[in-house]
């Protein structure tokens, strides 16, 4: 199971890099956009700093239109993976695209039932959103497992990539339905490392130990074997 970052954020990559959680990072238009930066440079920037798979999604609705994007966003760097709607003209792009051997990323997939087709694309990822149908009242996660087991009996290669991961239970449900992938955003990862009841147990733990005198404290916090570790 990979962890990919999904923001456009330097700052956001570099931070959460050194935590060990970005194997890859996934972008779209409105991440691309937020900070009004030129999105071809931010991409590069993206692929220099990360190793893995960087999704970078069409701006097109049109086939002929996508794939001539796609072929452009291609050439920025290696580790570009186009990202494509699933929607038909994504899909007829998808299928033009696979046969050239681009790496394909399937996006706004909403229902178990739209990986049919896939059977005979030979995609990379299929994004599965989570979170953003909470949003229309509705619910995705009990959809985790139908995505498994078709996957399973549609084509095997497809890595199960989930997507709008915006709190604990979201994570949770992924990570135990066997997602391939999972795409999180730095907020997220924000709020599961906020818990405030871990953050309120740091700081009784603290206070209590606190109440020895300094003297008593000192030899305990000393940071004379750390340093020499850190050396």
């Amino acid at each position: 199971m990979l962890f990919f970052l999904d923001t456009a954020d330097i700052d956001k990559i570099i931070f959460w890099k050194k935590k060990g959680l970005v194997d890859g990072i996934t972008t779209n238009p409105t991440l691309l956009s937020k900070n009004g930066n030129e999105p071809t440079k931010v991409l590069k920037e993206i692929c220099k700093i990360v190793k893995g798979d960087v999704s970078a999604q069409v701006t097109f609705t049109r086939t002929k239109e996508m794939v001539e994007q796609a072929f452009f966003l291609k050439s920025l760097a290696k580790n570009i993976v186009i990202k494509l709607p699933c929607t038909l003209d994504g899909i007829d792009a998808a299928r033009i695209l696979a046969k050239k051997n681009l790496k394909i990323n399937i996006t706004l997939g909403f229902d178990p039932s739209q990986l049919g087709i896939f059977q005979k694309i030979d995609i990379k990822y299929f994004s599965f959103i989570i979170g953003k149908v909470e949003d229309h009242g509705l619910s995705n996660l009990d959809n985790l497992r139908h995505m498994k087991l078709l996957i399973k009996k549609v084509n095997k290669k497809i890595k199960l990539l989930c997507a709008s991961i915006r709190n604990e239970k979201h994570l949770i449900h992924a990570i135990i339905n066997d997602a391939d992938v999972l795409t999180v955003p730095p907020s997220t990862w924000e709020k599961i490392y906020s818990n405030k009841f871990s953050l309120q147990g740091e700081k009784d733990f603290l206070n209590a130990f606190n109440l020895l005198s300094p003297e008593l404290r000192k030899k305990y916090q000393t940071k004379k074997s750390i340093n020499k570790i850190l050396i």
